[in-house]
């Protein structure tokens, strides 16, 4: 009966042990911070900005898009500055209220749309500015493939 209940409880706890297994590693991925979006972000300062990305028609335009959020107490001037595909600067500067989102691209607002050389699936550097230097951002292109952004691909052609 002994031999029983020690191996009965050698079970148990092996059972345990088995299917705990992954709770006693310390990597767990769904901790880690990352962006949940088709775009990139990046934080200067008070300055937040969140899934910009471009989008590319078949004519060869694109348009820029993306949310800009100010968490400080004073407004802030943003200015995004790129290269489109004829070399020509393209700079749009916007005010983004204490406390408050400003969405380029939608949301009542219109994007920037330019000629763009690069190809859906890759990076294009825009760099963005608020109070401080302007920091690069690897954009990603983006086409119509996801139904979410056909709207801005139908836009532009």
């Amino acid at each position: 009966m002994k031999i029983k209940k020690i191996t009965a409880l050698a079970a148990v706890v092996l059972a345990t042990v088995a299917l705990s297994g992954c709770s006693f590693s310390r990597e767990i991925a769904s901790l880690d911070m990352y962006a949940p979006s088709d775009g990139v972000q990046l934080d200067i300062e008070q300055l937040k900005a969140r899934n910009v990305m471009l989008i590319k028609g078949a004519s060869g335009n694109a348009v820029l898009i993306g949310s800009f959020v100010n968490s400080g107490t004073e407004s802030i001037t943003a200015t995004l500055q790129t290269e489109d595909a004829n070399g020509e600067v393209v700079r749009v500067a916007f005010e983004v209220a204490p406390g408050k989102k400003f969405d380029l691209g939608y949301n009542g607002t219109e994007g920037v749309v330019m000629p763009l050389a690069g190809v859906p699936g890759s990076i294009h550097p825009v760099y963005l500015a608020g109070s401080s230097d302007p920091i690069e951002m690897n954009v990603p292109i983006l086409d119509g493939t996801l139904a979410e952004y056909r709207p801005f691909v139908e836009a532009l052609n």
